[in-house]
Parts: structure tokens; C-alpha cells; sequence
């Protein structure tokens, strides 16, 4: 095979997740050419990937995209994100191999199907994989293993620990006080006082980075105020040009805690250690946001179970929150 498509035009969380799955078919296809339809914004962050070749971007204009698909001639397309619309683009096109998940009515216009719900006990990114190895198994092709990091810009990690004006012997830790809808996010003087007893409590010189995005400058403001008022080492990000910078930039962290799932997720790429504060709704929210990071570079915190109480973020216990990440910072989980 020399092309392969894979259709993932969603969030930025979503797109995060799908590169497990796109390491397992470059490696067992490292001489085709990966390809990925993705939403406009996310365009240069999806060139940034290592296991991609190529984007088309989702320009909301269906015919042309129709014809730009069957003039780049794929061998086979991967239908991650499965719509009706997707069905319509790509119908009767020739494409030989068209795989979609079991998923909605429209899943039997399909002649290759494949179950890619992660289970229960899995993280989303899972679902991605299944779609990939039901793949790759079909062509008798092997299954690579996934590799423990997945964006190495390790090159570029002391570029942008100058960036933040890290000092020798300090920790940087990033945090994302804003949410991108998919979780909770913290009241701001909850995170005031979790960030404050954090520092506290560690034996180490930590130094906080706030980022934000758009309209969340306010949030993160009014958290730099209060923190620096009480003498909490703490910085508000300086502006990046575009997301793909942003993403990088991640690599300079020491600990990336956030509520929202899409930076957490891009920090899980790069292995950095992240801290995650979930909305406790359905089952195993913890499992299923998990961050791509090692296992043991991750810990999670949510209020307790309950309709009334699972979306309430102010009831984390956050004197317990805090001395947890205290001791995995004085770990040498960093």
C-alpha cells in the first residue's frame, strides 16, 4: 500500500488521542504515505506529527473535498470519526479498502466493519488502536508496539525552558486553569489554594506557568493576582503564535495540571508527568481521560461519585490533592 487515509476532524483532545493509532500503521507501513482529514485549525499541529505525511483540511466544501480525496488515489481510508457526511464523500469513490467502526445506522453502507469501542478498564485512545489493528490484521500485516513516548522535541526542551525563564534547580510546573467543555474545571480560588498548598508542601523550588486560550486570559489573571499576592512563585504564559508552538513548549514542563482534556493531552505526548481534574460522571472517568503518559507519570482527581456531586469540582479534597502532588514532585517520577 502507498496511501492510506485516516478521517479524525475533530477536537484537539480527540485528534491527541488518535496518534497512538497512527504510530501502529506507520510502523508497520513506514514507506506509504499516512494521511489524515482534520479540522482547519488543526493543520499544522497534524504536519507536526511524526507519523503523518500528509493533511487534507476539512473545508466544510464537500464536493472539492470529494475530488481532492479521489485524486490523491488511496489504497485504503480509515474512517476514525465515522458521519453520514463521511459516508457521502467517500461513497463509490476508488478507494479499495474502506474501513468504519460499528457505529450508528450508517455503519452498514460500509463492506468493512470493525468494533473500536474501548472497553471498559481502557482509555479512549484505545479505540483508535482497534480501528488500526482490525486493519492491519486484515492484511495480514503485524501489529507493532506502541511506543512508550510518542513526540520526541526533546531537542527543543532547553529552547523552551528559556522561553518560560526557567532558573537552575526549579521545577516548571504548567497549569491550564480553563476547560474545553469535555470535563470539570475548578472554581479559580480552588486552584489558588491548591496551587499555594502545592507549593507549601513540596520540598521542591517550583515556579507555576498559567496558560491560556482566548477569553481564559481572564481566569488565568485573576489566579496570577491572587498567587502572587501570596508570594507564590508564578507566571502568566507568554503569547505563542499557534497551537503547534503551544504544543511544544509543553515539553519544557516539569508537570502539566489541568481541567481541560485537550492540553492535558498534548502533554501527555510528551510524557510529562499530568495532573488531571475530572468531572466524576459515568464510569471510570479517570481510565477513560487517561493522558498518554507513562502510567506512573499520571495522576487523577475527581469529586466524589453522585449526581449531585460528581460535576461539583469544588469537592475534590484538595489539602489530600495537594500533599499527593507534593510527594510525586519530590518522587523522582519527574
Amino acid at each position: 500500500m502507498k496511501r492510506i487515509l485516516v478521517f479524525r476532524h475533530d477536537k484537539i483532545g480527540d485528534f491527541v488521542l488518535l496518534w497512538p493509532a497512527l504510530s501502529l500503521l506507520k510502523n508497520a507501513l513506514p514507506n506509504a504515505s499516512i494521511e489524515v482529514f482534520v479540522a482547519p485549525e488543526l493543520k499544522k499541529f497534524a504536519l507536526a506529527c511524526p507519523y503523518i505525511d500528509h493533511v487534507i483540511v476539512d473545508n466544510g466544501d464537500d464536493r472539492a473535498l470529494r475530488k481532492e480525496i479521489a485524486e490523491r488515489q488511496y489504497d485504503a481510508a480509515l474512517v476514525s470519526l465515522s458521519q453520514f457526511r463521511i459516508y457521502k464523500i467517500i461513497r463509490n469513490l476508488p478507494i479499495p479498502y474502506v474501513l468504519a467502526p460499528k457505529h450508528n445506522w450508517y455503519q452498514y453502507f460500509y463492506k468493512n466493519r470493525t468494533d473500536a469501542q474501548y472497553k471498559v478498564g481502557e482509555g479512549c485512545w484505545r479505540g483508535g488502536c482497534m480501528l488500526v489493528e482490525h486493519f492491519l490484521t486484515s492484511h495480514n500485516l503485524a501489529v507493532p508496539a506502541l511506543p512508550q513516548q510518542y513526540w520526541d522535541v526533546s531537542a527543543e526542551r532547553a529552547h523552551w525552558q528559556q522561553y518560560y525563564g526557567k532558573q537552575k534547580g526549579e521545577k516548571l510546573i504548567f497549569v491550564h486553569p480553563g476547560t474545553g467543555g469535555s470535563s470539570g474545571s475548578l472554581p479559580p480560588a480552588d486552584f489558588v489554594n491548591l496551587l499555594e498548598l502545592v507549593a507549601k508542601a513540596t520540598e521542591q523550588d517550583c515556579k507555576f506557568v498559567l496558560t491560556y486560550n482566548g477569553d481564559e486570559i481572564v481566569l488565568a489573571q485573576a489566579i496570577h493576582e491572587q498567587l502572587s499576592e501570596k508570594g507564590v512563585s508564578v507566571i502568566m504564559a507568554q503569547p505563542l503564535k499557534d497551537l503547534t508552538d503551544f504544543a511544544k513548549s509543553i515539553v519544557a514542563a516539569d508537570m502539566f495540571m489541568a481541567g481541560s482534556t485537550g492540553p492535558l493531552h498534548i502533554a501527555g505526548l510528551h510524557n510529562v508527568p499530568t495532573v488531571g481534574f475530572y468531572a466524576n460522571r459515568g464510569s471510570q472517568p479517570v481510565v477513560r481521560w487517561q493522558t498518554l503518559s507513562q502510567s506512573h507519570k499520571r495522576l487523577a482527581f475527581t469529586p466524589p461519585k453522585g449526581k449531585k456531586t460528581g460535576r461539583n469540582m469544588s469537592l475534590i479534597d484538595f489539602n489530600s490533592t495537594a500533599k499527593t502532588i507534593a510527594e510525586f514532585l519530590n518522587s523522582d517520577n519527574t
